[in-house]
């Protein structure tokens, strides 16, 4: 009968590679580099999509991926048939099975995928429609499991493989789903994470400005969560993947072990399609269930990778619901918002900043939330500013909340035997 110790290894699902693709930069390496210093990947950027009668939506601010050249990777054909998404995912996806030592060592029937992206094939809408005839294949690439086929073609992965979207939590809830598939023996390693480009399209832009949620200032400080001044977020693009095996076979073969996914939960506040519940309730009872799972209290958990998009009330709430789960000791705890830096890659997000976090808790660093020059009152956490921190991280909490009520909150050990 196994002992107690084998059951959390054969429960708890260890992260042995990490790759990506993002405004700081394509690869875990310089992309970490960059936020530790507290640089800021959001610039000024001309559009390819217009609007004749909005000339100035060519003329914007975002987290553009910078000097992203696939071909060394990928067949050349791919860049036409597929949005940059896809192929960011394919990037970052290499980067991490090589760090995993997996690189074209996977066992095809027990090894799958899972991608989440909040807007899969929003630029491909707007190609098709400045393009006559319509490109072939168009139909299959906007799809809402593009990149998790072609990465399940790729690699030869025939576990369980799909999509998902679930708005800006989408990366997030792709982790917590494929952890969920390794727990239940379905396979024994998942390629997961997001990938995002709708940031490129006309509708993904001018819809969020047209709402007031989106900042169109000046790149160096458009993204500030937890300011006074904060306007909004700033739209990003960008992939991160991360190779997921059970703890016990991640030690079998010798591993890295970057952190061990002890929790997760996956809710929805019900109140309102994109105002989050003004009191924090809802997220409190998120990262109330992932901690559960994971059997931490709340005096164990030594850092926090917000979701702190910039908006009013989402920053607010958020910080509301981190006092509601930890109470007095709520302010001794590193909040990060890494959006600060990268800006916000939707449906990558929660996977871009799980993999900088993570790879930050391993230096026992705590990455910064940058622009923060005057702290919104109501707002009264430790967000780290400006500069990252060093600082003992056994436990890291991420949160991630989105459109339409979506939430998911992952909790993260560093030292598997802590369990």
């Amino acid at each position: 009968m196994p002992n107690h110790s084998q059951h959390l290894e054969s429960t708890q699902i260890a992260i042995t590679g990490m790759g990506l693709v993002s405004p700081l930069g394509n690869s875990l390496d310089l992309a970490l580099a960059r936020a530790r210093r507290g640089e800021s990947g959001i610039r000024a950027y001309t559009a390819e999509w217009g609007d004749e009668r909005h000339p100035q939506l060519r003329q914007r601010v975002g987290g553009t991926v910078e000097d992203f050249d696939p071909a060394p990777l990928l067949d050349p054909r791919l860049a036409t048939r597929h949005e940059p998404a896809v192929l960011y995912a394919l990037a970052a996806a290499h980067e991490a099975l090589t760090r995993a030592d997996l690189l074209g060592a996977l066992d095809p029937e027990r090894s799958g995928c899972v991608v989440g992206s909040g807007l899969p094939g929003a630029e491909l809408w707007h190609r098709a429609l400045h393009t006559s005839p319509v490109p072939r294949m168009t139909a299959v690439a906007i799809t809402g499991n593009a990149a998790a086929g072609q990465l399940a073609l790729r690699h030869g992965l025939r576990g369980p493989s799909f999509g998902l979207a679930n708005a800006c939590a989408s990366g997030s809830t792709a982790i917590a789903l494929a952890m969920d598939q390794l727990r239940l023996g379905r396979a024994d390693l998942m390629l997961v994470g997001g990938c995002e480009s709708s940031m490129r399209g006309l509708m993904t832009y001018a819809s969020f400005v047209d709402a007031g949620m989106h900042t169109t200032t000046d790149p160096r400080a458009a993204c500030s969560p937890f300011a006074a001044a904060r306007r909004g977020f700033v739209l990003a693009e960008g992939a991160a993947m991360l190779v997921l095996e059970r703890l016990d076979r991640a030690r079998a073969r010798g591993a890295r072990v970057w952190g061990v996914l002890a929790g997760a939960a996956i809710s929805n506040d019900a109140y309102h399609v994109i105002s989050p519940d003004p009191t924090g309730e809802a997220w409190a009872r998120t990262m109330r269930l992932a901690l559960a799972e994971a059997g931490v209290r709340t005096d164990e958990v030594d850092a926090i990778s917000a979701h702190a998009t910039g908006t009013p009330l989402g920053d607010l709430a958020e910080t509301r619901a981190i006092h509601r789960v930890f109470g007095p000791r709520a302010g001794q705890i590193p909040v990060t918002a890494s959006k600060s830096m990268h800006g916000h890659a939707f449906g990558a997000a929660g996977a871009l900043e799980l993999a900088l976090a993570v790879a930050a808790m391993a230096d026992d660093v705590v990455l910064p939330t940058i622009n923060l020059h005057t702290r919104d009152p109501e707002c009264d956490l430790d967000y780290v500013p400006h500069v990252s921190r060093p600082h003992p991280t056994r436990v890291l909490l991420k949160n991630s909340f989105g459109a339409s009520g979506a939430a998911t909150c992952l909790v993260i050990r560093r030292d598997p035997q802590a369990a």
